[in-house]
């Protein structure tokens, strides 16, 4: 079945606006057992009830329910083959499965936004916002499943002859579960704009929010803040590497992985066309083609172009 949701997703190029949008929310947590949790629909949308001392419903929002399938690891892609009644079944049977006392009910403007455990740690997007300096920061990108806060490119590389970089970090956090709290490196190429996170296994921080000690998050964020220099000679001696022509074996296999995670056939004319790239223009041609679609789109194609400056610079370096 094709679902319609009501679903957030906004960008700031400021700090206050981002914060002015978060306090003119109207969000709620309850913590409640889970077998006090109920789903009806009315043949189009979801709703949550919740049973206690009174009923109280809430329309359900496609984190909510995608948030509850996590929980079991159902195959989401199905999800169009199956009715409504069928899903609100399903839905119903995971929240009698749940073996915590208590869950976690989120809700936004009276939406059921998302469901953890009473193990779960909410960084709060404004907590983060509040420690970074208005003028460090570049992009607030707001979902109901993340927010991603990209500071300003202070620090720049030039890897080839007038080709630019500025590195500056990307803050990865989601209220709603669905993603660990993340600092990775963000590389801007200044002569087309394009951009891609840098994720580096030793020097990328990386937090689950399941039993966390806030103030290992704010800690760690200060010192990646001012230590964010320190990373750029390394990512600029990784780009150097990737002046080298790349199998086309390597380059269907960058294909394959963005197709798996979006859907997206982004390379299938190269591939065809048996066309020759180093890996240094497939890396640019990658972050280009990402402007094309829409912000969530192209924040997982950046992140795929990002890792390649790792994974197959390496490659290159041990062939």
């Amino acid at each position: 079945m094709k679902m319609n949701f009501k679903c957030k997703e906004l960008i700031f190029d400021n700090k206050k606006e981002a914060i002015d949008h978060i306090l003119n929310l109207k969000t709620e947590d309850y913590k409640i057992e889970p077998d006090k949790l109920h789903v009806v629909n009315d043949g189009k949308t979801f709703y949550l009830e919740m049973f206690d001392k009174t009923v109280s419903q809430f329309p359900m929002r496609e984190s909510f329910l995608l948030m509850l399938l996590k929980w079991y690891s159902f195959p989401t892609h199905q999800l169009k083959i199956l009715d409504i009644d069928t899903i609100t079944s399903l839905l119903n049977d995971y929240l009698l499965a749940i073996n915590n006392r208590y869950v976690h009910v989120k809700c936004e403007n009276g939406d059921a936004l998302s469901i953890t455990s009473d193990r779960f740690t909410d960084v709060k997007d404004i907590e983060l916002l509040s420690r970074l300096e208005s003028e460090t920061i570049d992009m607030i990108y707001m979902s109901d499943f993340e927010t991603n806060i990209r500071t300003k490119s202070k620090y720049k590389i030039m890897p080839f002859p007038n080709d630019e970089f500025g590195v500056g970090l990307n803050i990865t956090n989601s209220e709603t579960g669905f993603k660990s709290f993340q600092i990775s490196n963000y590389l801007l190429r200044y002569v087309c704009s394009n951009g891609a996170y840098v994720r580096d296994m030793v020097d990328e921080v990386k937090y689950s929010h399941y039993d966390l000690f806030l103030q290992d998050v704010f800690s760690i964020l200060e010192l990646k803040v001012k230590t964010v220099d320190m990373q750029s000679k390394k990512i600029e001696s990784k780009i150097k590497l990737l002046d080298k022509v790349i199998p086309m074996d390597k380059i269907t296999e960058v294909n394959r992985d963005i197709q798996k995670r979006l859907g997206i056939k982004l390379l299938n004319d190269i591939i065809e066309s048996d066309r020759v790239l180093t890996k240094y223009e497939l890396f640019n041609l990658i972050t280009h083609r990402a402007k094309e679609y829409k912000q969530f789109q192209r924040i997982r194609i950046e992140e795929i172009a990002g890792r390649m400056i790792y994974t197959l610079s390496e490659n290159l370096q041990k062939s």
